[in-house]
């Protein structure tokens, strides 16, 4: 009598078990769709952020003509055309000392 008892405790504790299981995995996965949703609203309200900033600071396409154009202090072709005088001077002040060098060689 003792014996089946026990077994009944027993199987009763199993059943219980696999009851509680049972109720777990909708509950999980109801748990990830709300994760889920929650993802997805998140993702989209951090896409508006973006959007909005970057409209304030990026203006590329259709609404270029309302830019205000910045006048710029500096001439890019100015620039170049100094870079290759400087290097054209150094070129020929390098072939100067090369000569005044050769000239003192045979000199000596």
């Amino acid at each position: 009598m003792e014996n089946d008892t026990t077994q009944n405790n027993t199987e009763l504790k199993i059943q219980n078990d696999t009851e509680e299981i049972l109720r777990e995995k909708p509950k999980k996965k109801y748990d990830f769709y709300v994760e889920l949703v929650l993802f997805l609203i998140l993702g989209i309200l951090i896409g508006i952020a973006l959007k909005t900033e970057a409209v304030k600071k990026i203006t590329i396409g259709y609404d270029d003509y309302k830019m205000k154009i910045m006048k710029s202090d500096f001439d890019i072709n100015k620039i170049e055309k100094d870079i290759l005088q400087k290097q054209n001077d150094e070129a020929q002040k390098g072939t100067e000392e090369n000569q005044i060098d050769n000239n003192t060689g045979n000199i000596k």
